[in-house]
């Protein structure tokens, strides 16, 4: 069976699990339905309006991170960093390369120099989950019983940030020593993979100079300040009176939990909002389950439908998108 086949089965799957879930007479149908209805638009539109507003962030941090290289306009980069999410949230987690593809295409930036920003962003990012999740620890109260589990989340954060901490600093320490890494590699009689890792080198340049590494770390700040006012505004738009350190809570089990994907129909996100509900702050299933669904939606459906009007408005269709994602190869290395 082809990959398709299986995102329909397991779509299917999950969807019988939810049936028989709400089939059953503890489910309280009411109970979902008055979740729905008791939004406030107000709040759900500053969420929508402050998620929008992190791609923008992103674009003027991969702008810093692009600078030794080549001076991209922001729209432009803001408009690729739209896509290219938008590939993920569509096509799964191979999409990834959507951005620097992306970039390569339209600004003849080396595919492999274009690459290395996007790791670097993707390793600040998790620093960055580490630093707000760390905060959110100090302020958070939370029931007696979900302290195992609270602990169990811990440790899955901090070995996402022991992880990229390790990488930053092999990040530097390619980036310090790559003459010597290539001329290894080229005597090895593998001069392409040489060029490969001296142009992924290229793309590394912003960590080599204090002042842009120091740009970066605040543009990363002010970006996950953003996303956890954007969750909390979330929160309030569904009636939940949260604090901003719960609101906080949540959005690092949420990208944590965004990890495991289905294109397009998510599951890692709604199981982690509906664990969080649930475990800490005790949300009966039924609005744990409306408020997750609406979440997914309000977090993801945005960014879409505006990369599909830009796309539409390009002449872009999603099937060349796919195809410039799979077939890179007739671009520079």
């Amino acid at each position: 069976m082809n990959r398709k086949t299986w995102y329909l089965l397991a779509a299917l799957g999950i969807c019988a699990i939810v049936i028989y879930r709400a089939s059953t007479a503890d489910f309280d149908w009411a109970l979902f339905v008055s979740s729905l209805s008791s939004l406030k638009p107000a709040w759900l539109t500053a969420s929508i309006v402050f998620s929008l507003g992190t791609y923008f962030i992103r674009a003027i941090r991969w702008r810093e991170l692009l600078a030794p290289l080549k001076q991209v306009p922001v729209s432009q980069l803001f408009w690729a960093t739209i896509v290219g999410f938008s590939a993920i949230y569509v096509l799964g987690r191979a999409a990834e390369l959507a951005r620097p593809l992306w970039l390569t295409r339209r600004e003849r930036i080396p595919t492999g120099a274009s690459i290395a920003t996007i790791v670097v962003e993707r390793f600040l990012d998790s620093l960055m989950l580490i630093a707000v999740f760390g905060w959110a620890l100090v302020f958070i109260e939370v029931p007696q019983g979900s302290v195992t589990v609270l602990s169990n989340l811990k440790r899955a954060g901090w070995l996402i940030g022991a992880t990229a901490a390790v990488a930053i600093l092999a990040l530097f320490f390619l980036r310090r020593h790559v003459d010597q890494i290539a001329r290894q590699i080229r005597q090895t009689r593998f001069p392409q993979i040489a060029k490969l890792v001296e142009n992924f080198s290229r793309g590394l340049t912003a960590l080599a100079n204090a002042r842009s590494l120091g740009v970066v770390l605040l543009q990363s700040a002010a970006l996950w300040i953003a996303m956890t006012l954007q969750s909390w505004f979330m929160f309030f738009g569904m009636d939940l009176n949260f604090s901003y350190s719960s609101a906080t809570l949540v959005m690092v089990a949420l990208a944590i939990g965004s990890i495991v994907q289905i294109p397009g129909i998510g599951g890692g996100f709604q199981v982690a909002w509906v664990f969080c509900m649930m475990t800490f702050f005790y949300i009966p299933l039924e609005q744990a389950t409306a408020t997750a669904l609406l979440a997914f939606v309000l977090s993801y459906a945005p960014t879409v439908v505006l990369a599909a009007a830009y796309l539409l408005t390009q002449g872009i269709s999603m099937r060349e998108l796919r195809a410039s994602i799979r077939s890179p190869r007739s671009e520079p290395v």
